[in-house]
């Protein structure tokens, strides 16, 4: 009897310690649980709630979240360094894995413009195979200072609340407006700025706008990606990738427009592009494709030629094979006609000839010289 009652008693005994073991266990791991998320733990700022990951603040250990996306809360107001800009973040969207931003050197006055130092990357960061900051926008605008007023150029739009009397300001927004090379010689750099977002933007490549609309868009601001894995960086990616990247979007249209500078300037950029975005894209030893850079330019290189022949053969070659098939022709029969007039010649020495009678008194004198 004492042995039947002893065992449910360990048992139960037993059942106690396992329990209290569990116990300890769920506990241990509940407050492991609870350490992990004090070290990386969310914060808010102003009016943006919960964020964490990418984002950090100053002073978080290393291991919470990117560097890059480091944030500083100050008077409410959740401040991001870009390349050599501040920005006030405006908005995250976890689910798009996306955050809006505004230049924070922007004022509140009606005649804004950007600092001259600052801008975003023009082009993606990239931190070893991470895609950081990469910012979706497919246009830029441009503020130039000019010396003299541009007159009937519909591409610079006049920012008149900046503009003096000597100096005239204009702002730029065609594709690739912030390059030197589209600037006038009596126009000088003030600043750039994105436009667009990632949702809808001012995506036409080809549209201009007017200073109204450019604060417009400053005033929205515009969006970054949160970090992403780069794609397979092998040499067949990245020479397929340059490849198509180094055709510009407006390739076919100035290929097809009636301005030979055009053309010309469209295909000369060809193999530059592709070189520069090779360049740019190999992460290791560059050398590693050097002949098949060389294959492929050399190529670029034929294809360029008979580009240019086949438009110097429309516009030059062809009038000129007219004009010298023209003077062919002219040769040929001027050759018949000399032809024609030297055997009516030789018929006409051969064949008798009538005279005047005041002639053959002259040749005679008066009939006193025999002839013949």
């Amino acid at each position: 009897m004492t042995n039947s009652v002893a065992f449910p008693r360990s048992v139960i005994l037993q059942a106690l310690a396992i329990s209290s073991t569990v116990s300890v266990f769920l506990t241990k791991t509940g407050a492991e649980d609870t350490l992990g998320q004090a070290v990386c733990p969310s914060f808010s700022c102003g009016h943006l709630q919960d964020i964490h990951n990418p984002f950090r603040l100053r002073g978080d250990p290393p291991g919470c979240g990117v560097q890059e996306y480091e944030l500083v809360c100050s008077d409410d107001q959740a401040i991001i360094q870009v390349n050599t800009g501040r920005y006030f973040i405006t908005n995250i969207s976890y689910p798009d894995s996306v955050f809006w931003v505004v230049d924070a050197s922007l004022d509140n006055s009606s005649c804004p413009i950007p600092e001259r130092n600052q801008h975003p990357y023009i082009h993606i960061l990239r931190s070893d195979y991470m895609f950081l900051l990469y910012m979706r926008t497919v246009k830029w605008a441009a503020f130039v200072s000019c010396s003299r007023m541009m007159k009937d150029n519909l591409i610079y739009k006049p920012v008149a609340c900046r503009s003096t009397n000597t100096s005239f300001v204009y702002v730029l927004s065609t594709m690739q407006s912030y390059q030197v090379q589209n600037v006038e010689p009596s126009c000088g750099y003030l600043a750039m700025t994105p436009l667009g977002s990632w949702g809808p933007g001012p995506n036409d490549y080809y549209s201009t706008y007017d200073y109204e609309d450019i604060v417009k868009f400053m005033r929205d601001g515009f969006a970054f990606r949160f970090p992403f894995p780069a794609p397979e960086w092998t040499y067949p990616w990245i020479l397929k990738t340059c490849l198509k990247n180094s055709r510009s979007s407006d390739f076919h249209e100035q290929m097809s427009s009636s301005s030979i500078q055009n053309k010309i300037s469209v295909i000369f950029a060809i193999d530059v592009r592709f070189l520069g975005c090779v360049k740019n894209n190999s992460l290791s030893d560059y050398t590693k494709l050097y002949w098949a850079v060389l294959v492929i330019v050399s190529a670029i290189s034929i294809m360029k030629l008979i580009i240019v022949f086949a438009v110097l053969s429309r516009l030059v070659f062809a009038p000129l094979s007219v004009l010298i098939f023209l003077g062919y022709k002219y040769w040929k029969t001027k050759v018949v006609i000399d032809a024609v007039e030297k055997f009516l010649q030789m018929q006409l020495a051969l064949g008798p000839t009538r005279f005047a009678y005041t002639d053959i008194t002259a040749i005679t004198s008066h009939f006193r010289d025999k002839l013949g």
